[in-house]
């Protein structure tokens, strides 16, 4: 027993309302059960029943046992001085209120045992998705109603994480976005290296570099710990440039070679060819905040980002290693995790930031224009028949996966409600 599934009961009134009675027994009535809080405080507020012939209108705490009022030691708040209803599990003590007790609801003899039985079968899930059997009886009105919400929790907890890092970094939505950056351009397997990278090479230093893609070059390849030993000439002339802009700006601390990884990946996206990437982007685009927050045009965004790396850059992935044809801008797949990953939580973080709808929009229209994610917990749907037609419908299914799945928050979740209902 849990309170979770007592607050599915008490919000779905899935008890025996025939001559319903408190544990005084006197007659209940409920009129409304209240809105549900989340945060704390009481857990339904505003709720209206109805005691013997007298309306109570306040809040309702809910308990698995009355005695765990004074274990949460709400006699201690005055936030539950207005609770007029305490619906438990089981009544194993009086609580009062100013002297006088509480008016209290004993569910354990009233509740359909076949609810229970269901609650239980979807606790004791070994399956990942605890609903993988009975999903395909759902409505597709109510999957779609929890995508709607799970996409919108993602992109909200997406967006705090961006305003935590611009709290980090002074407010400055440039350096923020300079870090959101370099975090999701390493993807996920040099997903560490490039976050140490922006922590050693601050943007308010490299910006000062970025008129010359050479020294912007130099300092990243420096930084990441690429010129420690230059083999060749090219690597040659970065270590000297590396060298003395590292004196002049007190360039310190530069990561480790090693925390690179290059192991099963294909040369395209080699961590150099990566690095590559990222100097001629800020090079041409010094401004980088300003860039994805206003080019609302998809093509024209991706003219900016798919430029052209330098010259040495186009006929090599390592350096010494030269590459069969020449090119290296980054491609469709790159750019949608871009949009994905940076310029989607980016939009929704500066909403927030600045209190206007606009932006949250455009993350929600930008990701409904993306073809869908292939991943493993995409892969998990797909064995269901669940597809997501698109990325906003492949973020929804990642979010309901990892914070209504995998912690087993069926009551929590529209689709769960839907087949416990039934």
């Amino acid at each position: 027993m849990d309170e979770q599934f007592l607050h599915y009961i008490w919000k779905y009134q899935k008890f025996d309302q025939t001559d319903l009675s408190l544990t005084d027994r006197r007659v209940l009535t409920v009129f409304n059960i209240g809105i549900h809080n989340h945060d704390s405080g009481p857990d339904f507020e505003e709720a209206r029943i109805k005691i013997e012939d007298i309306q109570w209108a306040g809040h309702v705490e809910i308990h698995i046992n009355s005695s765990d009022w004074n274990k949460h030691k709400h006699q201690k708040d005055p936030a539950y001085q207005n609770v007029v209803l305490h619906v438990v599990w089981n009544h194993d003590t009086e609580i009062l209120i100013e002297n006088t007790a509480i008016p209290t609801l004993e569910l354990k003899e009233i509740v359909d045992l076949s609810v229970l039985k269901k609650y239980k079968s979807f606790k004791k899930e070994s399956k990942q998705i605890p609903c993988a059997n009975s999903v395909a009886q759902v409505q597709s009105m109510t999957i779609t109603s929890m995508l709607n919400r799970t996409l919108v929790e993602r992109l909200e907890q997406k967006g705090a994480q961006v305003l935590q890092m611009l709290i980090e970094s002074g407010n400055d939505w440039e350096e923020t976005t300079y870090r959101l950056f370099l975090l999701n351009f390493g993807f996920s397997v040099n997903k560490e290296a490039f976050q140490r990278l922006g922590q050693t090479l601050p943007f308010r230093e490299i910006k000062k570099l970025l008129q010359n893609l050479q020294q912007t070059e130099a300092v990243l390849f420096g930084q990441s710990g690429f010129l420690r030993e230059g083999s060749e000439g090219y690597q040659k002339a970065l270590q000297k440039e590396h060298q003395y802009l590292a004196k002049k700006h007190s360039l310190k601390n530069p990561i480790s070679i090693q925390e690179w990884k290059f192991g099963k990946m294909r040369p395209t996206n080699f961590p150099t060819v990566r690095l590559a990437q990222l100097a001629a982007i800020l090079h041409n685009n010094p401004k980088l905040f300003s860039t994805l927050i206003e080019t609302e045009d998809i093509k024209e965004l991706k003219n900016k980002l798919a430029v052209d790396v330098s010259d040495y850059w186009q006929r090599h992935y390592d350096f010494s290693k030269e590459r069969s044809r020449k090119g290296s801008k980054i491609g469709n797949q790159s750019f949608e995790n871009i949009q994905i990953n940076t310029i989607a939580p980016l939009l929704a973080a500066y909403s927030k930031y600045i209190g206007s709808q606009k932006y949250m929009d455009r993350a929600i229209q930008l990701l409904d224009s993306l073809m869908p994610e292939k991943n493993r917990v995409t892969k998990k749907w797909d064995s269901l028949k669940l597809y997501p037609a698109n990325a906003f419908e492949s973020q929804a299914l990642i979010q309901l996966y990892q914070s209504y799945c995998q912690p087993k928050r069926c009551l929590s979740c529209n689709i769960g409600v839907a087949i416990l209902n039934k």
